[in-house]
């Protein structure tokens, strides 16, 4: 019979995701490949891209922009992005990261 949600596609077994997408089912041609980037690569820039997300601009005409008087940790920095439901998306030839928010933030991962 088979265990449960193990669907048998000639000649092997595929798994169905609960969308009913298989292992098996192949990827659109035109969509660009995912880029996995090192979590030790990004962690150590979270923190200062909370600041930047979460910084005012004082009235216009002043140079001076209000900051979190202590460094965010990179939990702080996830906890951040997670509670906002901020989504990254990393750009390989820049190297960098943009937030998904209406200012678009951006950090370079050197």
């Amino acid at each position: 019979m088979g265990a449960p949600g193990v669907a048998w596609l000639a000649p092997a077994a595929g798994y169905r995701c609960r969308h009913g997408h298989t292992s098996t089912t192949r990827p659109d041609p035109g969509r660009i490949p995912n880029t996995y980037v090192r979590e030790d690569h990004v962690l150590p820039h979270l923190p200062a891209l909370r600041l930047r997300l979460t910084s005012r601009l004082d009235p216009p005409g002043s140079a001076s922009v209000s900051r979190d008087a202590v460094q965010p940790t990179p939990a702080q920095a996830i906890a951040h992005l997670r509670s906002e439901e901020i989504i990254l998306t990393y750009a390989p030839a820049a190297r960098t990261l943009t937030a998904n928010t209406p200012q678009a933030e951006e950090i370079t991962i050197s």
